[in-house]
């Protein structure tokens, strides 16, 4: 009965909760002027309540109530990683004199690991890809962030954006206002992408920036094509709101995730055999690609420059990405929790690297983080693909293969990007992932 009502209640509100969290936290600090400490705490809710389902789920199976479930090596992986992590807490700075805040360790261990531990819900919870609910309502959630996308683009200004309190949510509550140089407005910088020297800006939605509304797409895009593909006969509304999907996509102007997006329809092709989607995407994608060299000023030399590495952020990846692997070699064993990416800037550290999943883990956690974490993303990735192959039914071989997408998405993503910044990725793809492998 509870697995029932986690399923059916709480993760429809964790979803919905997790999409429009940065929108609400935002409003509480900007615009209603709630107390900063008071609005932390609501902050932290997410966090409270994975704590609260974990005590229930862990009774439950003491007391012989919870579903049986064996071991598996998805399980020893992540519970491996999660052990990692606890480790370094507690010898980082008296056996390797590190000297890290308190606070940037724990706030590491949050963002680089509590969050996986979702995955041990989705595992006493596979009725959310058992049957149509789950998907159906995560393509719901999909579909109005998208609609909002696209408004939000057409009538919110960048004046209107600070008004909602935008601004003062990244630079005072965040702590990054290092990524809100660059405008005059004080928002985040990757709202706005540079074309031939002129900037272009992106949709943000309910996630207030462009890469924030793009990355949760590496799990969205490939459950609304399955969602709506999977049968044969295709249902118009359906159709509709898939292409407002892809139109919403386009406008965050994310180069690496609108590839990834394209990589994961061609796969989904091959592996559901339709040769003839494969062709009418090849025809549109090019049509749209012909317009775009045609429409929009500057594009072909956008274009040229981000194949041969010249665009302002390819460069800023490759420094990155150099740092990052200079401080790896040099201390394989790691530097700790909480010195890498966004997680050192908002607390207050010179950060090591950044732009890049694997250099993350690897330079707080050193090589068996990293290893760690290729064979998470591996066995999930493994996972999907078996219960697509093997699943008697639709509804788990659908959410099969959207779980071996969005690996492979999170996997290449991972390379220019930490995406599991993004909390509507990481939370809700490692409990959908806990529920594939039950």
């Amino acid at each position: 009965m509870a697995e029932s009502v986690i399923s059916r209640r709480v993760f429809p509100f964790f979803a919905w909760g997790l999409a429009f969290h940065s929108l609400i936290i935002a409003s509480l600090y900007g615009v209603f002027r709630v107390p900063e400490d008071l609005v932390r705490q609501i902050a932290a809710w997410k966090e409270a309540l994975l704590a609260v389902l974990l005590v229930v789920i862990v009774i439950r199976t003491m007391t012989g109530r919870g579903r049986k479930a064996e071991v598996t090596w998805a399980d020893f992986w992540i519970l491996s990683l999660v052990f990692t992590a606890l480790c370094y807490l507690m010898t980082a700075n008296p056996f390797f004199n590190a000297g890290l805040p308190a606070e940037a360790q724990f706030m590491g261990l949050r963002d680089a690991v509590y969050f996986m531990l979702i995955y041990f819900v989705g595992r006493a919870t596979p009725e959310i890809i058992e049957n149509e609910d789950g998907a159906r309502r995560l393509f719901i959630l999909l579909v109005t962030t998208c609609v909002i996308g696209i408004i939000e683009r057409i009538i919110v200004s960048p004046e209107m954006l600070v008004a909602l309190g935008v601004a003062s949510y990244f630079q005072n509550f965040l702590g990054v206002s290092a990524f809100t140089t660059g405008n005059e407005y004080g928002l985040p910088l990757n709202y706005w992408t540079f074309i031939a020297g002129r900037p272009f800006r992106r949709a943000g939605s309910v996630y207030l920036s462009g890469q924030g509304f793009a990355v949760p797409f590496l799990l969205f895009f490939p459950l609304a094509t399955s969602w709506v593909f999977w049968r044969a006969k295709k249902i118009p509304l359906q159709v509709f709101a898939y292409m407002l999907v892809c139109v919403a996509l386009l406008m965050t102007l994310t180069r690496m995730t609108i590839l990834i997006a394209i990589i994961q329809l061609v796969l989904f092709v091959l592996l559901m055999k339709r040769p003839e989607w494969a062709v009418a995407g090849i025809s549109i994608l090019g049509l749209v690609f012909v317009g775009a060299f045609i429409l929009i000023p500057g594009f072909p030399t956008f274009v040229w420059q981000t194949l041969s590495w010249q665009e302002g952020s390819s460069v800023s990846h490759m420094n990155d990405w150099l740092r990052g692997a200079a401080a790896f070699f040099e201390r394989p064993w790691g530097w700790g929790l909480g010195t890498a990416d966004q997680t050192a800037v908002r607390a207050g550290l010179q950060y090591i690297t950044g732009d890049n999943l694997f250099l993350k883990y690897g330079v707080e956690m050193g090589a068996l983080g990293l290893f760690l974490l290729i064979m998470v993303l591996y066995t999930l990735g493994r996972t999907g693909l078996n219960l697509f192959r093997y699943a008697e039914d639709d509804s788990r071989r659908r959410m099969g293969i959207v779980i071996w997408l969005t690996s492979i998405g999170i996997a290449i993503n991972g390379i220019t990007a930490v995406v599991f910044n993004s909390i509507t990725l990481g939370w809700l793809f490692f409990w959908i992932a806990g529920a594939g492998v039950s």
